[in-house]
């Protein structure tokens, strides 16, 4: 592998290019992704409405089934405008992004954006600029415990405020989101009310925490192979998820829409058939939970690989692996890391 997980990246950008120059076609904006954002929003509200007089079985079952989906998609297309995907132009990216933002309550759009650029920029640079790496005083802490695995996975940003993806430059949108999102929150507040707004609460925290859609956090960089920074989901919650799964896709090519990395998979098919991938969140999050062998440090750039094959693990794929490399730990798809994963639901 390059250097760093930014050059592997850049290196296959080029040659990706090199060999399917009609891979540039696949680039730009997606503006219907706008449509989505105002129906996901409406949606959210809805539900929010609909929940404020059951019970709070009720309200926690609408919010694990349904409204964690939602607040999930809404995240993805924050994203997407943090790429410049949504509409043309910055400006108006950041706006359809506060759009979004709307019904999830805390403001982190803008928040975000800085972060993930940043994150795309520092790829693997884990001792303060990649924005999305552990802190080492959380690695430290955490340990091989379920209970506090769970805990960061669920509440890490709380646990640890002096970690660098906290710092954000303040600026006009920065301060429009907060304003923004105090207003939203009261006049929710005054439509769906209290229960209304636990449900929104709940929802938000559970579509990046403990939940199968929240999973996702752990399997775009988790270190399955020393060769690859790298890693995407192809299972079925893409479809509830704007293809969110294709991670590796999405960093050679931050400026393709998710409609689109599909299509540029199938094109660079050659590109991307050889790496490992996650076909469940779902298995990888009780993994991540139950199994003392799956840690926080197994982001990539502290250098703890999961797959210990000496030939590197294989992809998830529907035929099997050679047999000179079925080997490495269980898999949270099943089988080894070296072997072949069997289908799975989420």
């Amino acid at each position: 592998m390059p250097a760093t997980p930014v050059r592997w990246h850049i290196e296959r950008h080029k040659h990706i290019l090199a060999s399917h120059p009609e891979v540039r076609a696949l680039q730009g904006t997606y503006p219907l992704s706008q449509a989505f954002i105002v129906a996901l929003v409406a949606a959210d509200v809805a539900l929010a409405w609909a929940v404020r007089h059951t019970t709070w079985l009720t309200l926690l079952a609408v919010a694990f089934g349904v409204g964690a989906f939602v607040g999930h998609a809404l995240g993805v297309l924050i994203h997407e405008g943090t790429h410049n995907l949504v509409a043309r132009g910055s400006r108006a990216n950041r706006l359809w992004m506060l759009v979004a933002n709307l019904p999830l309550l805390a403001p982190v759009a803008i928040e975000f954006r800085v972060q993930h650029l940043l994150h795309h920029k520092f790829l693997g640079e884990v001792d303060g600029r990649d924005t999305q790496a552990p802190p080492r005083a959380e690695i430290a802490f955490v340990g091989a415990s379920p209970l506090r695995k769970f805990a960061s996975f669920s509440l890490g940003r709380f646990f640890y405020p002096a970690r660098s993806a906290n710092h954000v430059p303040r600026d006009g949108f920065l301060l429009l989101n907060w304003c923004l999102q105090t207003l939203a929150t009261a006049v929710l507040l005054w439509l769906v009310g209290g229960k209304g707004i636990c449900f929104l609460a709940v929802s938000g925290l559970l579509a990046f925490g403990p939940h199968p859609l929240g999973a996702r956090r752990l399997s775009e960089h988790f270190a399955m192979r020393a060769d690859q920074p790298t890693v995407s989901y192809y299972g079925p919650l893409n479809r509830v998820s704007f293809d969110v799964g294709y991670h590796v896709e999405h960093h050679d090519f931050p400026a393709i829409a998710w409609p689109r990395l599909r299509a540029l998979r199938k094109l660079a098919a050659e590109e991307y058939g050889g790496l490992f991938a996650f076909q469940s969140w779902t298995r990888l999050l009780l993994a991540h939970f139950f199994d003392r062998r799956y840690r926080v440090e197994h982001y990539t750039g502290f250098g703890a690989i999961l797959g210990t094959s000496p030939a590197g693990p294989c992809p998830a794929r529907k035929t099997p692996c050679p047999p000179d490399r079925q080997s490495g730990p269980p898999s949270p798809d099943g089988g080894s890391t070296g072997g072949m994963l069997p289908p799975s639901f989420v």
